[in-house]
């Protein structure tokens, strides 16, 4: 009788758990995932080129140091300038496999700098659009501009996302070539300059 009531309980707790949302539950998870998205906080948050050419290129400098270290110990062991005491048949192992090792770290070392290099390039183009969105922005984008066709007496919550989706949208508009995880970036660093004066 009490395994019966036990998963009569368990039943009615499933049950329990997956009823339909209600339509404020939706509404509820539609603002989280909305302000997931303008506050960076989503799964596809944007990397600026230029951070991506900073890591590449701390990397790649990484693997070359650590591999010339690398070799440079192994050829002053091979040539007994540091000794260290190895049986023949183990040295020879150590050496080829630490030798393999620090080739692949130059050989990946080399490959990254040549993609930072890359990078940098596209990290300045990438600049020269931000700039140029920015002084759009600057120009064009004001409060009375964003608020114009807007219920200003909203709630704070649902204000703020009004607000952001109309920048967003003009932006988008006037820049139709650009990444929208990049409009999605400066829509958040716009509000941020024109509604709390200050800019990220």
């Amino acid at each position: 009788m009490d395994n019966l009531n036990e998963n009569r309980d368990i039943f009615e707790q499933d049950i329990i758990e997956d009823k339909p949302l209600t339509d404020e539950e939706i509404l509820n998870e539609k603002d989280e995932n909305e302000e997931d998205s303008f506050l960076g906080g989503g799964d596809h948050t944007y990397v600026l080129k230029a951070d991506k050419y900073d890591d590449v290129r701390s990397s790649s400098f990484t693997m070359l140091i650590v591999g010339m270290l690398g070799l440079i110990f192994i050829i002053l062991n091979l040539t007994k300038v540091i000794k260290i005491p190895f049986n023949p048949t183990t040295a020879w192992m150590f050496y080829g496999i630490m030798g393999v090792v620090f080739v692949a770290f130059l050989v990946g070392g080399l490959i990254s700098l040549m993609r930072a290099n890359k990078l940098k390039d596209e990290a300045e183009i990438e600049n020269k659009k931000i700039d140029e969105i920015n002084a759009w922005a600057e120009e064009n984008l004001t409060q009375d501009a964003i608020d114009s066709g807007l219920d200003t007496n909203e709630t704070v919550e649902i204000l703020y996302f009004s607000r952001a989706e109309k920048i967003k949208s003009l932006l988008m508009h006037q820049f139709e070539d650009v990444d929208e995880g990049l409009i999605d970036l400066l829509t958040e660093n716009t509000y941020t300059k024109i509604y709390e004066g200050n800019e990220e």
